[in-house]
């Protein structure tokens, strides 16, 4: 009789152990699930690198001496940016990286870079700014669009047609963006977009940066 119920007493606890290794399995699982969920990543890229700048300063500012990083953090202003870009701000574009140029002591310039995504993969876009905010140079870093359309994307004559925009522009392909072919568009729309982008977010910072001088100044 005591044989019998030792047994019934090791079977109900092995029994319980089991189910609460199970549900312990459960619910561990299921954290896992929940804060991966909660955890996940923006769409938004990884910032991009400025890869060349020895060779772009030499194309875009032939007689500059030197350039300098500043991070703009543009969070306070995700209003306003959000008006002028039409959309939402994408977790990259909360702090901005700025390369500015220099000239001896004299600043002549400001170059930036854009990831954005063609239709085969990333498009790693380098543009330059001038004092007044006009663009004076621009490049694509890499790409891995096939032959025919990063031969529109890099064609010279089309490159050219960003030269002297602003934020302000229109930045229309097939308007002030001279056209490209049919299968090029949508990559060369993306191009487009990261452009104009980027340069509302550097007029945004210059403007926010004037106005905290000013601010100073008259305390």
């Amino acid at each position: 009789m005591k044989t019998s119920r030792s047994l019934l007493l090791i079977f109900v606890l092995v029994a319980a152990g089991s189910t609460f290794l199970s549900l312990r399995s459960r619910r561990s699982l299921l954290t896992e699930i929940v804060f991966e969920g909660k955890t996940k990543p923006p769409e938004a890229g990884p910032l991009c690198p400025w890869r060349e700048p020895e060779a772009d300063l030499k194309a875009f500012f032939p007689k500059a001496t030197r350039y300098q990083i500043e991070t703009r953090i543009l969070s306070g202003l995700r209003t306003e940016l959000g008006q002028r870009l039409g959309r939402s701000l994408t977790g990259d574009e909360n702090a901005l990286s700025l390369y500015r140029v220099f000239e001896g002591d004299a600043r002549v310039g400001t170059v930036m870079t854009r990831r954005v995504k063609g239709d085969y993969g990333a498009i790693e876009l380098v543009l330059a700014t001038n004092p007044a905010g006009q663009v004076c140079g621009m490049r694509l870093q890499r790409l891995r669009e096939p032959e025919s359309i990063a031969n529109a994307l890099t064609n010279p004559g089309w490159q050219h047609s960003f030269m002297g925009l602003t934020c302000e522009s229109a930045w229309q392909v097939g308007d002030d963006i001279t056209d490209v072919p049919t299968e090029a568009q949508t990559s060369a729309r993306a191009v487009v977009e990261g452009a104009r982008s980027v340069l509302i977010l550097l007029a945004a910072a210059d403007q926010s940066q004037s106005q905290s001088m000013v601010a100073k100044q008259h305390h």
